[in-house]
């Protein structure tokens, strides 16, 4: 049996097959086609429907997933039949052959793939299938494999025993290297310079916030792309392949950038913010300090809130109206006064300590609205008081949690900037050294 390599005409890794035309041969002998050597005619060339009135091996490709046989402009098989019995059957098909591939050092990677060629039914007791050396298998040479180079090919026969008995497998076993030159303008190339695009943000203003977060985000999206494009041209594999360490390294260089402006902004806005930064109202002296922590234990409410309240009191509408009542509620109570009731006017005992804004007549048709009752304006003003007291003392544990915290002090954020200039290169050419190095160890 020999084999003629028509073309190769795609390997695919998604489904982990390869398609090749080819020519089989098949040689054999059978007695009972000769005959006499008077007869002047040496052999006979009939067509390929002639096979089915003769006996022919029962052939097949063990790792066929589809194939068929050509049929312009006849149906592609040939039968030649010599004086002396001997028989040569040819045919010329193409075949989608399945091919176990280790995508482990993918796009830097080597494949093996075979043709499996074994008889059906026939054992090895009936049969026997062997390769016609030592020309065996032609135009490999001359073939051209798409992101591959043939860099050889050997051919194997073994026994292969099954269920139903033993049977003979010829092996023919193309050693593919694969082409890495695509790859680098259509991945490696692209991901190195979307890296370098990312360090021009390391020359921009740092105030110049927009500028560079929209660079920073338009690199990382770009970096995003590009992998999703490569894993949708792979089989859903579950090991890390080596352009998967690629692109996420490049992702990392990618975000790293992003994360510099984070921390250069930071710094420049957080200093600021410490340095040039307004004190809260309640924080100036220790006397202020000692009079918001008696108004918190005593009635709820920070010295701030009191001194609005104060403000708001003294309002020249109002303060007619709050010395009248202040008068006669004062000439009525016996227990000291809190500082909100001497500044928020309210009523005790049932008294109505609303201000006594003029009245007016309600219109035909209309009902007059019912004021709130004691009571319930009184919980409204709590809810309030509560409301600021909690605002004060969550910004007041936020100040304390800020200077908790270690500060680093950076006195100028332009050498953040000045060391990344220097440092995200050098990191980058280093790990492109090691990555091309490493992978081109095993590829050789």
């Amino acid at each position: 049996m020999d084999i003629i390599i028509a073309s190769f005409d795609s390997i695919s890794e998604v489904n982990m097959d390869y398609t090749i035309t080819m020519y089989l041969h098949q040689y054999w002998t059978d007695e009972r086609l000769s005959w006499s050597s008077t007869v002047p005619i040496d052999e006979m060339t009939l067509s390929g429907e002639f096979s089915q009135n003769i006996w022919v091996p029962d052939t097949f490709l063990a790792n066929d997933k589809h194939s068929f046989l050509h049929e312009v402009t006849e149906r592609n098989k040939m039968l030649r039949v010599s004086s002396d019995g001997k028989i040569a059957y040819g045919m010329r098909l193409t075949s989608t052959l399945s091919c176990s591939m280790n995508l482990r050092n993918f796009p830097l990677d080597s494949q093996n793939c075979t043709v499996e060629i074994e008889s059906y039914g026939y054992t090895t007791s009936e049969v026997l299938m062997k390769w016609n050396h030592p020309q065996a298998v032609h135009g490999v040479e001359q073939a051209d494999v798409p992101q591959f180079t043939i860099t050889g090919f050997q051919t194997e026969d073994r026994v292969v025993r099954t269920a139903t008995g033993s049977y003979q497998r010829l092996s023919l076993v193309f050693q593919l290297q694969r082409s890495v030159g695509y790859f680098i303008f259509q991945t490696y190339l692209p991901c190195v310079l979307i890296v370098m695009l990312s360090w021009v943000s390391f020359w921009i203003n740092h105030e110049a916030t927009s500028a560079r977060v929209a660079l920073g985000i338009t690199t990382v999206l770009t970096m995003t792309t590009i992998s999703t494009g490569v894993r949708q041209s792979l089989p859903r594999i579950s090991y890390v392949k080596s352009i998967d360490v690629y692109l996420v390294m490049c992702f990392v260089f990618v975000f790293a950038a992003l994360l510099e402006y984070a921390a250069v902004n930071y710094s420049y806005w957080g200093r600021r913010a410490q340095g040039g930064g307004e004190e809260w109202p309640g924080n100036s002296t220790n006397k202020e300090d000692q009079e918001s922590a008696v108004n918190m234990k005593s009635w709820g409410v920070p010295s701030s809130f009191m001194d609005e309240l104060q403000q708001s009191s003294a309002d020249p509408r109002t303060k007619d109206l709050n010395s009248k009542e202040t008068s006669t509620i004062a000439a009525t109570r016996k227990r000291p006064v809190s500082p909100i009731q001497s500044l928020c006017p309210s009523g005790a005992d049932g008294v109505d300590d609303s201000p006594e804004y003029p009245r007016y007549t309600t219109i035909q048709g209309l009902k007059p609205r019912k004021s709130l009752s004691a009571r319930t304006r009184k919980r409204i003003r709590m809810t309030k008081m509560r409301a600021a007291s909690m605002s004060h003392s969550l910004h007041k544990m936020g100040k304390r949690a800020r200077k908790a915290l270690p500060s680093i002090r950076v006195r100028d954020v332009n050498v953040i900037d000045k060391y990344s200039r220097t440092v995200f290169p050098v990191f980058f050419v280093t790990f492109n050294v090691f990555y091309w190095g490493y992978y081109s160890i095993i590829q050789s």
